[in-house]
């Protein structure tokens, strides 16, 4: 939920526990001193900050810092188990699901197939109704989707399920379940997820491409990028020859063909991006797609744009980035005006 800030006490309150929860959220831990030096706020404010976040369960009293000479300083952090973060898969034939806790730590996981005579949407409300309900501690929803999603969650461009064409599911979950949810691109999830865990890259396009369709998840400076209408890595969009990339991915003959097209794209990404890596996921013979796109590239581009080259599975880091995402959705969104 966007808020602006207006000089309302409520208001700058929230922003002020927004601040602490960032502050321990990022350092692990420290004492009110620490945390009014870090914030900014006044130590009389971060006090009684602590005070309420302590009894309500946001925070944790880790008890007493070493001792420095004098009276010993409390230690608190972030609570991670208070607030759940139920992620979902939203695939060709299932939902795949998982309930992470703030650290990501999964705590649970299942799969439940799609039923051919029923609404997605209405078994995937049924599915959200029970793992919500049983766990009575989640704070947030993030939900993947194989297509389009714009910077509202409507979705749009998405195959597998037609019901959503131009659908606001984003808002719909929201109302429906009326805790934070955010609904996110396939890709950008996994983008997302590598970035977490490779925490030293900090501008990276991550290229998936099934033979039928493409799309990029791009990351500058450790955030996924998404453009003003959520709508940057649509490369299926892309012009070549005034031709989509789309049309011309269907009309490759052969590996050479789809080879020489996939360089194109990825010189053109190189040019505008200026990447520190690039991450082809593994789709069948990547390691020999790769290999040839960055031969050209090599060909076509100087030495000092070129950049590391690496093949990743998507799987391995979609959940990741949706507990990423979605984790970001339990700190309240304080704009200052």
């Amino acid at each position: 939920m966007n808020k602006e800030i207006t000089g309302k006490p409520t208001v700058l309150k929230e922003l002020n526990i927004g601040l602490v929860k960032e502050t321990l959220g990022r350092c692990g831990q420290a004492t009110r001193v620490e945390i009014a030096q870090m914030t900014g706020i006044s130590q009389p404010t971060v006090n009684m900050l602590i005070k309420e976040l302590t009894l309500d369960g946001t925070v944790l009293n880790l008890g007493a810092a070493p001792s420095t000479g004098g009276r010993r300083a409390k230690v608190y952090a972030l609570n991670q188990k208070k607030f759940g973060i139920v992620l979902v898969a939203v695939k060709n034939d299932c939902f795949e699901l998982s309930v992470a806790d703030m650290e990501l730590q999964e705590e649970k996981r299942g799969r439940i197939v799609r039923r051919s005579n029923e609404s997605c949407h209405e078994q995937l409300m049924q599915v959200l109704d029970e793992w919500i309900g049983k766990s009575g501690r989640i704070g947030a929803v993030s939900v993947g989707v194989q297509g389009a999603v714009t910077n509202r969650g409507e979705v749009f461009a998405v195959p597998s399920v037609p019901e959503w064409e131009k659908y606001p599911l984003q808002a719909a979950l929201a109302e429906r379940f009326r805790i934070p949810v955010r609904v996110t691109n396939d890709i950008n999830a996994a983008a997302a997820g590598y970035q977490l865990m490779h925490p030293q890259t900090e501008n990276m396009i991550y290229l998936y491409t099934d033979g039928d369709g493409i799309g990029a998840g791009i990351v500058l400076n450790k955030e996924v990028y998404t453009g003003s209408g959520s709508f940057a890595g649509e490369l299926g969009y892309m012009q070549l020859g005034g031709r989509s990339v789309e049309e011309l991915m269907h009309e490759c003959r052969n590996r050479q063909e789809f080879a020489a097209l996939i360089s194109q794209i990825m010189i053109n990404l190189i040019c505008m991006y200026n990447p520190q890596q690039i991450i082809l996921d593994s789709v069948k013979d990547a390691e020999r797609l790769l290999e040839d796109v960055m031969q050209e590239c090599r060909l076509r581009l100087p030495p000092d744009a070129i950049p590391q080259a690496g093949i990743a599975q998507t799987e391995s880091y979609y959940f990741k980035g949706l507990g990423k995402l979605g984790r970001e959705l339990t700190d309240k969104d304080i704009r200052v005006v």
